[in-house]
């Protein structure tokens, strides 16, 4: 399953305060001499004609290829937070005014869509105007003080508050639109696009419920794509995706292999290759909203806490991940060790979770170099919860153990207060099939602890992506990957911003004002200020580890299997020139960089 289709992706960017002017053009591979290219950036989509790009649930937002046709103004690589992950795309530059609550953006300019008309600055300004629509803005473009103004080849965007960390969601993951079909959709947010129109190397050749066919753009600025076309086949699950890779009928996939090295890379290591750079953190969703379903005890921040402990990280990671993510080690919620320079310099929120099995006790705790507090009996004693009755529980040692099975069936087995005991389900899609068995293997390792965790299968990516952004009754708990991001604001926003209507915060139902007031700071402070910086990220991780409104689990990759049969120039570990995945908003990025085998 690929992590980076999804609901708002906001990630991290360049930290400079004004850029000046820098071209730095597709590279073309010399015309259209290559053969079709197969990806496929995820599986269990339920296709429909479709390309709203601000729609979450039309096809293109769900298979990630938005930004084929509708690009973004700068394309990032977020795995590099530096000047040289930087590529001006639809912008040639832009510097930030007014302490940082205005972006003046240069505009590129001798661009056409793709129907032949020309694009300008007044596309970008009306993008930016429809994005004031809440409903509309489903990518996370923070909110504008007033409508966007244009001078010559110029358009200053105009926010409430400075957008210091706010340049990925602005310019790298904003699809631009034509004005007019801006307008549209600004009106309609959800309104069906058949003929998808954009400045992209690519365009809509055809559409099936089964495959949908992209072919090169003649109008395309940057030059001819390298691709004769792009199919994008609908695929129901990681193992459909495996067998396709097998046999030659994908070549770039955004999945989860199962043993992807012994049945895909081994088998012809010339050609067949995988790399799965770490990305963000995957977290478990706690659905907070009233009718939630029927959760109950999650609503506390101790039963969060105590569960967060419990789980089994080292299983989730071997087990439903093969070994291609790594546990996560901090209750911060920090991407490790990529962000460790953010940690407090005493030690606090390091590799404070377990990453080697569950730790129900204060002895195994101990043992694991755990800090105080990791001792899940102590937690939920400490809060007013009664142990299983059939535990036992040496207070000499510190050790606990629980006396049977809670599966709902015996109450006299389940931690309790009052007539609660402590139940929810986790709910992922059957297709995702690293997630579901990770769901299992929670539910496994929980149970007998004196915790009702139970799995509730979505059939696929679409009904599970509605039930948790909209209907909140129709699940209980859930994993999902995170922002990802170089910087911690990214997924540090979409987890605690209950203002943003796209967030994961708004999603489960989690306000807290200390969160905000933290968050506004943040976002108005120059980066390069790390004395007054740090200390605001240290009391976000304080928050995350204390209230954990998101429990961390891993560390997610950014998956990625492909094929150079067909095609050379990949994003690789030696050649880490973007995030590989094949999906927005790095998707016209790396096609233009490939180059067709002779």
């Amino acid at each position: 399953m690929n992590r980076r289709p999804y609901l708002w992706l906001a990630a991290a960017a360049a930290l400079a305060v004004a850029v000046s002017a820098c071209d730095t053009s597709p590279s073309s591979g010399g015309g259209s001499a290559g053969k079709a290219l197969i990806a496929e950036p995820t599986t269990g989509v339920t296709f429909s004609e479709d390309f709203n790009p601000y729609d979450t649930n039309s096809v293109t937002s769900s298979m990630g290829t938005r930004t084929m046709v509708n690009e973004p103004l700068v394309e990032y690589n977020q795995l590099d937070a530096t000047d040289a992950g930087t590529h001006y795309w639809l912008a040639t530059a832009y510097a930030f005014q007014n302490g940082g609550k205005d972006l003046q953006v240069t505009i590129r300019q001798n661009v056409k869509f793709n129907d032949g008309s020309a694009f300008g600055p007044a596309d970008v300004a009306a993008t930016f105007k429809g994005l004031e629509n809440p409903k509309m803005d489903t990518t996370g473009v923070p909110p504008q003080a007033s409508d966007p103004t244009m001078s010559g080849n110029t358009v200053t965007l105009h926010f409430k508050d400075a957008q210091y960390t706010g340049l990925f969601p602005i310019l790298g993951n904003t699809y631009i639109l034509k004005a007019s079909v801006a307008a549209q959709i600004a009106a309609n947010p959800t309104m069906t696009i058949a003929n998808p129109i954009g400045t992209g190397p690519f365009m809509l050749k055809s559409y099936s419920s089964s495959l949908i066919k992209w072919k090169p753009n003649p109008n395309y600025w940057g030059g001819t794509p390298p691709e004769s076309e792009i199919d994008t086949p609908s695929i129901a699950t990681n193992a459909g995706a495996s067998d396709a890779l097998v046999s030659g009928q994908l070549d770039w996939a955004g999945n989860d292999i199962p043993n992807v090295y012994a049945n895909y890379v081994n088998l012809n290591p010339l050609t067949n290759h995988a790399w799965f750079a770490p990305g963000s953190t995957v977290t478990l969703w706690f659905n907070l909203n009233p009718g939630n379903g029927g959760a109950t005890g999650i609503n506390e921040a101790a039963v969060r806490k105590a569960v967060s402990y419990a789980v089994d990280r080292n299983a989730l990671a071997q087990l439903g991940e093969s070994g291609y993510e790594q546990p996560a080690s901090s209750t911060s919620a920090l991407i490790l060790p990529n962000q460790a320079a953010f940690m407090p310099t005493d030690g606090t929120y390091k590799n404070d979770l377990s990453i080697s099995g569950s730790v129900p006790d204060a002895a195994t705790a101990k043992a694991q170099n755990l800090p105080a507090g990791a001792d899940v009996y102590d937690i939920l004693t400490g809060a007013g919860w009664t142990a299983p009755a059939s535990s036992r529980y040496n207070s000499g040692t510190g050790t606990y153990k629980s006396g049977g099975n809670c599966d709902g069936s015996n109450r006299s087995n389940c931690w309790t207060k009052g007539s609660k005991i402590i139940k929810f389900s986790v709910y992922d899609p059957v297709p995702f099939s690293d997630y579901w068995e990770n769901a299992a293997l929670m539910s496994q390792e929980l149970q007998p602890l004196g915790m009702d965790v139970t799995t509730k299968p979505a059939q696929g990516y679409s009904d599970w992506n509605t039930n948790i952004t909209s209907q909140p009754s129709q699940w209980q708990t859930a994993i999902h990957w995170g922002s990802g991001g170089s910087i911690p604001y990214t997924q540090y926003q979409n987890w605690l911003d209950n203002t943003d209507a796209n967030s994961t915060a708004h999603f489960i139902g989690y306000s807290n004002p200390a969160a905000q007031s933290a968050l506004t700071q943040y976002a108005s402070t120059d980066p390069s200020n790390t004395a007054t910086l740090y200390p605001i990220v240290q009391q976000l991780e304080k928050i995350m580890s204390t209230d954990v409104p998101e429990a961390p689990l891993l560390y997610g990759a950014d998956w990625n299997v492909f094929s150079s049969a067909k095609y050379t120039g990949w994003p690789n570990q030696s050649h880490p020139y973007m995030n590989p995945s094949p999906s927005d908003p790095q998707m016209p990025y790396i096609l233009m960089q490939l180059k067709p085998v002779a």
